[in-house]
């Protein structure tokens, strides 16, 4: 802040310089080209630019949909750490704990916490009046007027804090803006989230089953894209996600497509040298092999290879087996995939291992004025 006297008055007057005067750092229209993380391989840099222009310049709601087992949860695990490593200035916000090998993460959308938030705005909004706390029902017109009031409140203040320029990945998305609890806090302050997702420039990954699940207010207007999960036949750990741009219908009550969907497909359990240390490590050096295969691979292994490449390089130029049997021996010796025994023979970095399959978030939000 700096004075300026008048020339004619010669009175001081506040004048703002020029810095708090304008916003003269970068918008939407300014944008050109894409910025990713320094020092990235060709191919990541390509897949990088891919998944920027496809989720429209990394801001939206997209929600991935598919039976049990088709992994919905790898998906949005898998895009978290994608983003991660290739714009490592977006933050990332999750509801549940991921395993080490996903590394640091920003922040923990912790319901609880928000729902606590909110109930102190709504007190405050309701003044001293305690004794007729219990005979008002959370339903009501006030008691609506205050949520409502308390959840943009909040999204403008410690949300905006929270998830400005993040990706939020939501597991059980549909708990939090179901259709059957629409005065559930949760469900209203996902809904003010979800109208300035540009402004806070947030892309909110979230899971379900059924779109039907979701709210036709908070949730499904605001929806960008619809992720379908589907599972190989073939491969037991492998997974092709189809993401397409969509538009809720209100008259269908659907999500109309807009485009073609765009696939993802990857297998979640090949080791992969580039996450955490790379290392395939022997979990049980006293191990009997079963096959021939796992006795070639297990020798290799103890001879002191530790990658996965250094291991295909060497059975194949030196031994008789192909990369897909080394891959299938591999996983066999360590995945706990239905079908095959569980062995835990051996550990190593894969992308079924950025998180546990068994958390689950548990939302049980009441909010009583």
């Amino acid at each position: 802040m700096t004075m300026a006297v008048d020339k004619q008055t010669g009175s001081g007057r506040s004048r703002l310089s020029r810095r708090d005067m304008f916003d003269e750092s970068r918008g939407y229209d300014d944008e050109t080209g894409v910025r990713v993380a320094s020092g990235l391989s060709p191919d990541d840099a390509r897949q990088a630019v891919v998944l920027y222009r496809l989720f429209n310049e990394l801001w939206g709601v997209c929600v991935v949909t598919g039976d049990p087992g088709t992994g919905k949860d790898l998906f949005g695990n898998y895009i978290q750490y994608k983003i991660k490593k290739y714009f490592p200035w977006k933050r990332i916000v999750r509801d549940e704990r991921p395993r080490a090998l996903f590394g640091e993460y920003d922040a923990f959308f912790d319901e609880q916490v928000i729902v606590e938030s909110l109930k102190n705005m709504m007190k405050i909004a309701r003044g001293s009046r305690d004794e007729d706390e219990e005979d008002e029902k959370p339903t009501s017109k006030a008691a609506s007027v205050r949520l409502d009031n308390a959840t943009v409140d909040w999204v403008k203040g410690e949300g905006e804090v929270l998830l400005q320029n993040s990706v939020a990945y939501l597991t059980e998305f549909w708990r939090y803006v179901y259709n059957r609890e629409p005065h559930n806090p949760m469900n209203k302050t996902m809904g003010a989230i979800h109208k300035i997702k540009r402004h806070l420039d947030v892309l909110v990954i979230g899971t379900s089953q059924l779109t039907r699940d979701l709210d036709k207010n908070t949730a499904l207007p605001w929806i960008d894209w619809q992720v379908t999960c589907t599972r190989s036949v073939t491969n037991r750990t492998g997974f092709v996600y189809y993401v397409q741009r969509v538009k809720y219908n209100r008259r269908r009550d659907e999500l109309s497509p807009l485009n073609k969907p765009f696939p993802i497909a990857f297998d979640a359990g090949k080791p992969r040298s580039e996450m955490g240390d790379g290392k395939i490590i022997i979990l049980k050096p006293h191990y009997q092999p079963e096959t021939e295969e796992e006795r070639v691979v297990l020798t290799v292994l103890r001879a002191g290879i530790n990658t996965y490449e250094e291991l295909v390089d060497v059975l194949e130029n030196d031994g008789d087996m192909l990369e897909s049997e080394v891959l299938d021996t591999v996983k066999r010796l360590s995945l706990n995939i239905p079908g095959w025994r569980n062995k835990m023979v051996l550990d190593y970095p894969c992308y079924l291992r950025l998180f546990n399959s068994k958390s689950a978030v548990q939302l049980t939000t009441s909010l009583k004025e």
